[in-house]
């Protein structure tokens, strides 16, 4: 068993600041600025990519896999007086493939499912193996990091009360949806943020829905990015092209993103469904004659943060409370489970150390 010594020794290798930035060993910032010469990026959310302009202007290299680099450009989050500098600077990396930063380090990407492109971050450092998931959604695809000497992670959905055990059956029934929709109306329309609205998309081709999507700017530019990584959509146009490219009464899935979703018409031309990551008493629910809201989330909820944690076996567990969650109550549910876990940034990282009972073995 591991003392609380041997957990603080652990503790030093890894730091979360508050501005998001997470720091695995010496030389390695992730999702937020650091004076390190090594800038990660999970995903092409904006949470994730504070100090973006920073991290361009000081670090050596900036890591994120091949379509988050792609959406980050496409989505306008770098200025274009920096764009030179970070298509210098921008070093892709594939799933499983990981590059020497120095003869102390070393940094691997693994798949995470949350948007097209999400990674999680490996680090060996001075033989302690250090992991951070970043956002990611328990599936098949999320490749949980085994026998680290420190995971830290996400706390999204870190509340017991967020549990979604219908999770699975979602997709089946968001199609559905819009297959009534399209066969009652023609017009379907689905409101989501950047990076669900194309998982929408992909489910929605993947259970049969062949209709046209018509998309605004942004969203049709970052899901040209997605076709050329390979991640075939298919028939899909620029919303401008929506009256010259659809015959008249012609069925059409139209997305767009969630800030318009207040403005929607309620008129009865069309159904309106809007993504949400914050339900969960049901898979959806109508909101009013013409609109349903969709379970849709791409996050882990309580159940699987939690499980992740008891298939990876950690000595040190880490909570992310730098964003939007409830880091201290995934704490103490690990606790209760026997994992030695903090959060972190916090005034008493090394307090916290002394709650933890026993650890895991070493």
């Amino acid at each position: 068993m591991l003392s609380t010594g041997n957990y603080a020794k652990l503790l030093e290798s890894i730091n979360i600041r508050e501005n998001g930035a997470v720091i695995l060993g010496e030389n390695t910032s992730i999702d937020g600025y650091a004076e390190k010469p090594v800038r990660v990026i999970t995903h092409a959310h904006v949470d994730h990519l504070g100090g973006l302009e920073e991290s361009i202007k000081y670090s050596k290299m900036i890591i994120a896999t091949s379509i988050t680099l792609d959406l980050i450009e496409s989505l306008n989050y770098v200025d274009k007086y920096l764009l030179p500098y970070y298509r210098l600077k921008k070093k892709p990396l594939k799933y499983n493939e990981c590059l020497v930063i120095d003869d102390n380090e070393t940094l691997c990407l693994f798949q995470a499912s949350h948007i097209p492109g999400a990674a999680q971050v490996y680090v060996e450092y001075r033989e302690l193996r250090l992991g951070y998931t970043g956002d990611f959604k328990l599936d098949g695809k999320t490749q949980v990091m085994k026998d680290l000497d420190v995971l830290v992670m996400e706390s999204t959905y870190g509340n017991p009360n967020y549990r979604r055990p219908f999770k699975d059956e979602v997709p089946e029934l968001f199609a559905s949806l819009v297959e009534e929709g399209l066969y009652r109306y023609k017009r379907v329309y689905v409101y989501g943020y950047h990076g669900k609205v194309q998982e929408a998309m992909i489910i929605l081709r993947e259970k049969g829905i062949e209709a046209p999507f018509i998309l605004p700017p942004k969203i049709y530019h970052s899901t040209r990015v997605l076709e050329k990584h390979g991640i075939k959509i298919g028939n899909y146009m620029h919303e401008e092209d929506m009256l010259r490219g659809l015959n008249p009464g012609e069925k059409a899935v139209i997305f767009k993103h969630m800030n318009v979703a207040e403005y929607r018409r309620l008129d009865g031309s069309a159904l309106h469904i809007v993504l949400s990551g914050w339900e969960f008493n049901k898979p959806f629910r109508r909101i009013d004659d013409y609109t349903y809201l969709v379970a849709l989330s791409d996050h882990a909820d309580f159940d699987d943060l939690v499980e992740y944690v008891r298939r990876g076996e950690p000595k040190l567990v880490v909570i992310d409370a730098s964003r939007e969650g409830d880091a201290w109550s995934l704490r103490n549910a690990l606790i209760e489970a026997g994992y030695c876990a903090i959060v972190m940034p916090s005034a008493n990282p090394w307090e916290q150390l002394n709650k933890c009972s026993g650890g895991m073995s070493t």
